[in-house]
């Protein structure tokens, strides 16, 4: 169940009669003749000038005024009431349970009582609150909503003999009582009774159907029980039993706040985002202001790449006065790993941090960031360095592959002057350079500049056997000729040197 959000008292004009008009720039408590009238006026004031900038309320003026008053006028039950309800925005909790006792000891009222049992509870004093409800009951015996207190308060103690026991005595008077078996419920699913805990919630809807058609009216169940029965069959790892049950609170009420979340939620785990995003926005059309919901859509948004709408909601919720841990810790989170803002998450967590010191969580989350944001400078330093390697890697090819387009002009016209050398040709000179050629000019062509550097030594080899024959093809292709003889012309051979005539 959710906690009732109590809020302040205003003055309330019918009753009281004014003086006179609280002298200007006095600070609380200061001055003549003060009045606890004008001191509690002066308190409200200070809760309603609100900061347009920063959206602060200035709590300890106010505060400062109420306590004023309350000093004057010990029994001024409204001005201790807001005293106590200034007290607890401050998370001043103790002096919030005083506060809020004084108003109730003055004024035994319905409302005072709910917000100092309420305090009590989130202070984690159940006993004490749990003495109140039981004194205020039994000097008011009718008043049902107090006994159902007493039953939830010895369920949120742990006490499930205790909660037994005050249901018992509810249905002693009245055995049909549906929120007696709806408290039931919760008790035994608090103790682990998860199908005993089904049995009464079952049993609340059949009553509550049979009420109906008594009446005459149409057959409807509850959706807040359908809401606990999918809890339960959550509780009992029953996921499907409990969507379906979800599902059906939904059919019955569809604006029902914690069955649209409950789906959220599990929407959430499946990694459905859009279908969270929409449970959340379901439930935030019956309670705009609910926290719970406005924080599951936040993380829906990151889940569809929203970003910058999940930082705007964030910032919102962050602006409240519900903001938590969660608010701070998943603000940072969005900041840190997806917007890759460092400082900003930093921020957000040295400000959790100066209003909770003693969260030894929020140190070893910032111990994380300042990890993740040396790992971040690590991916791109490493990055840098791949980046510029594939730079010189490209550049590299890039002068290859102008280095191929040079060895391949050079290649094609080395080939083209010996086309009719029959040695180049008998050789298979020509033919290999055809097809290196073919090869080179694929590559050229495709602008595959990552096999260059592989052709160019085929068209170096190439380049080589051709220019080895040069020399040989340098007489415009054909064979070369023998050294011409000395030949007469009777066809034999000349002597070397004429023989010598005969001497006288």
């Amino acid at each position: 169940m959710f906690r009732i959000q109590h809020l302040p008292l205003s003055l309330l004009l019918s009753s009281v009669f004014f003086l006179g008009c609280p002298k200007q720039g006095n600070a609380p408590g200061e001055g003549d003749n003060l009045d606890p009238n004008m001191e509690f006026v002066q308190g409200i004031k200070a809760l309603e000038k609100v900061d347009r900038k920063t959206g602060e309320v200035d709590y300890n003026t106010a505060m400062a005024y109420f306590r004023s008053a309350v000093n004057l006028k010990p029994d001024f039950a409204n001005a201790a009431f807001n005293a106590g309800w200034t007290s607890e925005q401050m998370g001043n909790m103790d002096e919030a349970i005083s506060y809020y006792k004084k108003a109730y000891e003055a004024k035994p009222t319905k409302e005072f009582l709910n917000a100092f049992v309420a305090v009590q509870k989130e202070a984690g004093k159940f006993e004490d609150a749990l003495a109140v409800l039981q004194d205020y009951v039994t000097k008011n015996p009718s008043d049902m909503d107090s006994q159902y207190s007493v039953v939830e308060t010895h369920t949120q103690m742990g006490n499930m003999d205790g909660a037994l026991a005050a249901a018992s005595e509810i249905l002693l008077s009245n055995s049909t009582d549906i929120t007696v078996y709806r408290l039931l419920s919760r008790t035994f699913f608090q103790n682990n009774q998860y199908d005993m805990s089904l049995l009464c919630a079952e049993k609340a809807n059949e009553m509550l159907m049979s009420v109906a058609k008594e009446k005459g009216q149409p057959a409807k169940q509850d959706a807040g029980i359908l809401n606990n029965m999918g809890v339960t069959y959550l509780a009992m790892e029953d996921e499907p039993s409990a969507i379906g049950y979800f599902q059906e609170a939904i059919s019955v009420e569809s604006g029902h706040v914690e069955a649209n979340l409950n789906l959220g939620f599990i929407a959430l785990n499946s990694g459905n985002y859009q279908f969270a995003l929409e449970k959340f926005e379901a439930a935030l059309v019956t309670n705009p202001n609910h926290v719970s919901a406005k924080l599951g859509k936040a993380v829906a948004l990151r889940g569809v790449q929203d970003f910058d709408g999940a930082e705007k909601l964030y910032d919102q919720i962050l602006k409240s006065s519900s903001a938590d841990r969660i608010a701070y810790f998943n603000a940072a989170t969005l900041q840190a790993k997806y917007q890759k803002d460092y400082k900003a998450a930093q921020q957000l967590l040295e400000t959790y941090k100066a209003q909770n010191p003693n969260d030894s969580e929020v140190d070893q989350r910032l111990a994380e960031l300042s990890t993740l944001q040396a790992e971040e400078a690590a991916r791109k330093k490493a990055e840098e360095e791949r980046r510029k390697a594939e730079e010189e890697r490209k550049k590299r090819q890039e002068e290859k592959m102008n280095e191929l387009k040079t060895a391949v002009e050079s290649l094609q016209a080395a080939k083209d002057s010996m086309a009719s050398c029959a040695e180049a040709i008998d050789s298979g000179a020509i033919e290999m350079a055809d097809m290196v050629l073919e090869q080179g000019l694929m590559v050229i062509e495709a602008e595959e500049i990552e096999m260059a550097g592989d052709v160019i030594p085929f068209v170096a080899d190439t380049q080589e056997s051709l220019n080895a024959l040069k020399d040989v093809c340098a007489g415009g292709g054909g064979t070369p000729s023998d050294s011409p003889t000395n030949e007469t012309e009777g066809g034999t051979d000349a002597p070397e040197t004429p023989e010598e005539a005969p001497t006288e």
